[in-house]
């Protein structure tokens, strides 16, 4: 199994280096689409396996708009896909509900409805901030060092946590969601993502994407991508318990499917998006 992980965590890791050195903007976002429209798959099966059959193509197609959306909403000119964001919220109870409302059989309407409505506001309430984060580059730069950075310190933070709980750790966390989950390990993790993110900043100069960080950033920054991202991984540990599976999909041989390896970075990408528009004057 670990073989497999390794090969697997490789082969990504050297995706997203060939992304980050020759992939222009549009084809960065492509790749994004087509992780998130596996992640919609993933969601619908959980959702179907636990009692709440979403509505596959619905959601799918929504989520998909939403990021589309997402990704133009600054860049185009079009008042209409400007205000994509702004609609999408209702644009998708319309579309659920209506797509419930002419079934012959209305047994299951309320769990479908359930269903669609946690798929879509998980994938798309989340990992609408990788479109938003690649778009949040100043001047002629991308956002893609932001999502470099924000990868990094949230893996680094799960490499630390697996390897200090495995030699150290003794206090399980939540055992009922995740057993093999321990402070020591946790604590551990956190420490190293604060470290990593530091280290970080120091080497690209405190300048990512053409924004300005200072080391008081990376150390508040390590600190909670690492805390939100270990509350990401929980919640998605949670989702699986409730539908009573072991990994979300088996896209990943070693690794399970695409939520499993991206539940911390995108639980965790809006705090870095939210930090920035808020604590930094703005994008």
């Amino acid at each position: 199994m670990l073989k497999y992980r390794l090969l697997t965590g490789g082969s990504f890791l050297s995706l997203v280096a060939a992304l980050y050195i020759w992939g222009p903007t549009p084809l960065v976002a492509a790749v994004l689409l087509g992780i998130t429209l596996l992640a919609v798959l993933e969601m619908v099966q959980m959702m179907t396996t636990a009692g709440y059959p979403a509505l596959k193509w619905t959601s799918g197609g929504l989520v998909l708009l939403w990021m589309v959306g997402a990704y133009f909403s600054t860049t185009s000119e079009t008042a209409a896909v400007k205000s994509l964001p702004t609609v999408m919220p209702i644009l998708s109870v319309w579309a659920v509900t209506i797509g419930c409302l002419f079934r012959k059989n209305q047994s299951q309407s309320l769990a479908k409805l359930m269903g669609s409505f946690l798929t879509i506001a998980y994938v798309a309430g989340l990992m609408q901030f990788m479109f938003l984060l690649l778009i949040a580059g100043r001047g002629e730069e991308d956002g893609r060092s932001l999502l470099l950075y924000a990868i990094l310190v949230i893996k680094f933070t799960d490499i630390g946590a697996y390897f200090i709980g495995s030699s150290i750790g003794k206090h399980k966390m939540i055992p009922t969601i995740s057993p093999a989950k321990t402070w020591e390990g946790v604590i551990g993790g956190v420490v190293i993502a604060t470290g990593v993110s530091s280290l970080l900043l120091f080497l690209y100069n405190y300048q990512l994407s053409g924004i300005s960080f200072s080391w008081v950033d990376g150390l508040v920054l390590g600190f909670g991508l690492a805390v939100v991202g270990v509350v990401g991984d929980l919640v998605e540990s949670m989702l699986k318990r409730a539908a009573g599976v072991k990994d979300s999909g088996s896209w990943l041989k070693g690794m399970g499917g695409i939520l499993d390896v991206l539940d911390s970075l995108i639980f965790a990408l809006p705090l870095l998006y939210i930090y920035i528009y808020w604590g930094m004057n703005g994008l």
